[in-house]
């Protein structure tokens, strides 16, 4: 049984174990025989590759051999999986560098091992039918503190994703500090917040996060996070930033907020000499006649100047956070609304703030993500829900910011030109935003389930704001190579088998707003370090993602 086969006798043998495998899902057993030696786990044949870079496409096969690719063109070997592409693209999995899936465990605390016996929490399913393969977590200064216990937690539950981590600055600084959070730091505090920060570093962090327009990021002070940056550059590490303002609110010397913050941004990158990763680049309301090429000239000009700056973005007109993004700063502080403003006079202070909000966040552009205890409002607008309870929907944005757990929202105050303007530089990467999401849980925002097909369907084939080979590639190397994902986000010998499969004739987003919990459709076969995660469109249980550490 182990003689050599005739290119026939493999084209023969490898389509009677296609239809074998389509039908059983197994390997066909050798009766009266030993186990069978295979050149190749798996072969992907006659699918059209798009490499992840600029690269011209091209129909060859590809052999896999345990979590790598170990031969790209024409296959001669015996193989036990063959996955018939033809009239499919191959291409990287996705990786989405800008992802919130550790607080999906962070946030449930105990609940968490609920993703023990819910495939679709522990598969990450949201993320694989997107195509995604790679996320990294640890974005806006939010996450865990430490990266073993995630790493952990990932290991236990046996998580369908490859996950690598960001130290996140602001509960780094919450777990440093406490509540009573500092401003200006004397320089024992900084020692300290530095010294947390290296650790994370020494355990294989990426880099470090911040979100400078809530506490306590936005009590930090530029010297601050120029200091970090500096330890940070000693492991080669990143800094990737929520910005301290993304609107186009304007400041008594006429400059506008998102131009400020994307020049504080740039110099953190320029004094701590290292890489800038801009989360979520948008103008929110107001927008103030604020121009996308104002933010893309600051980018370009910086890289023109040798560095290393680039931003995500998600392909949608809304956004999601706490509903106290809705709430002035000053009356905000890590735990929500700060005590004096919940009652009396001050409490009418912040309904006037709220109320000069509304004007252009009004809250009929808010609808309800999460609200523990409750759930019955998910789903809902502000406005819909302060009518059921019968107030005011700024009394009732004040009850909600009052609340242990601060609901979350999604909030429809950017214009869709502009994120049509952003998408196609090739400085910009491609994210959901989003976290892991159990099916059926909560009133999400769609773009947790159709952000990579959405870009792909509406703004490649419907809209040609961009070719698919550029999407592709925004999806795959660029972000590998930003991060220094080793020997991911291409097609490539020798690199790591993460490999979508994909129809782009049935490719589509179908999550809405109003029926959120829907995969997206087209990704018919997705590997995860080889292992065979979605087969014939539909998830097959079996998990290959792994926890990973700075290269």
């Amino acid at each position: 049984m182990t003689s050599k086969m005739t290119r026939r006798k493999f084209i023969t043998t490898a389509a009677k174990t296609a239809v074998v495998i389509a039908a059983t899902g197994a390997v066909p057993a050798l009766s009266g025989c030993a186990p069978r030696h295979y050149d190749f786990d798996t072969v992907i044949t006659g699918g059209t590759i798009y490499d992840g870079t600029d690269a011209a496409p091209q129909v060859a096969d590809i052999g896999i051999r345990k979590d790598r690719i170990a031969t790209i063109g024409k296959i001669t070997g015996t193989t036990a999986k063959v996955i018939d592409a033809k009239g499919l693209i191959v291409t990287p999995g996705f990786i989405d560098i800008h992802t919130h899936c550790d607080q999906t465990f962070n946030r449930l605390r105990m609940k968490r091992l609920l993703a023990h016996v819910m495939p679709s929490f522990k598969g990450n399913y949201n993320y694989l039918y997107q195509g995604v393969t790679t996320v990294v977590t640890g974005n806006c200064g939010y996450g865990y503190t430490n990266l073993e216990e995630w790493f952990d937690i990932h290991k236990s539950v046996n998580f369908g994703s490859n996950v690598y981590h960001l130290a996140p600055h602001g509960d780094i600084r919450l777990e440093v500090f406490g509540k009573n959070q500092p401003e200006k730091l004397s320089s024992k505090q900084l020692d300290a917040l530095k010294e947390k920060i290296a650790m994370e570093m020494e355990k294989g962090a990426m880099g470090f996060s911040t979100r400078l327009d809530v506490p306590p990021g936005s009590l930090t002070h530029i010297e601050e996070l120029i200091e970090i940056g500096k330890v940070v550059r000693k492991y080669g590490g990143l800094y990737a930033t929520h910005m301290r303002d993304e609107s186009g609110t304007i400041d008594e010397n006429g400059r506008f907020a998102g131009v400020k913050s994307i020049e504080e941004a740039i110099n953190i990158g320029r004094e701590a000499g290292i890489p800038v990763e801009i989360s979520h680049l948008k103008i929110s309301a107001p927008i103030n006649n604020l121009k996308v090429s104002q933010l893309l000239a600051l980018i370009e000009a910086a890289r023109k100047e040798g560095l290393d700056v680039t931003a995500d973005q998600y392909p949608y007109e809304s956004g999601s956070t706490d509903i106290g993004f809705l709430i002035p700063l000053k009356y905000m502080d890590a735990q929500g609304l700060k005590e004096e403003y919940r009652a009396g006079v001050k409490r009418g202070e912040v309904k006037k703030s709220i109320e000069a909000t509304f004007v252009y966040n009004g809250p009929e552009k808010t609808r309800i993500v999460w609200y523990p205890g409750n759930e019955k409002y998910e789903g809902r607008s502000l406005k819909q829900i302060a009518s059921a309870m019968k107030k005011d929907p700024s009394d009732c944005l004040i009850d909600m910011a009052c609340e242990e757990k601060m609901p979350l929202g999604i909030f429809f105050n950017q214009d869709i030109n502009v994120v049509r303007e952003i998408m196609p530089h090739d400085y910009i990467f491609t994210t959901c935003d989003g976290w892991t999401i159990p099916k059926d849980k909560m009133k999400p925002h769609p773009r947790l389930y159709g952000a990579f097909p959405r870009k792909i369907k509406k703004f490649v084939f419907e809209e040609k704001i961009m070719d698919i080979k550029s999407a592709i590639r925004s999806m795959t190397s660029l972000p590998a190579n930003k991060f220094h994902m080793k020997e991911r986000g291409k097609i490539a010998e020798g690199y790591y088998a993460d490999v979508t499969v994909m129809n782009l004739n049935a490719v589509a987003d179908n999550a809405t707003y109003d029926k959120p919990h829907q995969y997206s459709s087209g990704i018919e076969f997705l590997l995860v370090n080889g292992v065979l995660a979605i087969k014939n469109g539909k998830a097959t249980g079996d998990r290959g993602g792994r926890p990973l550490k700075r290269a």
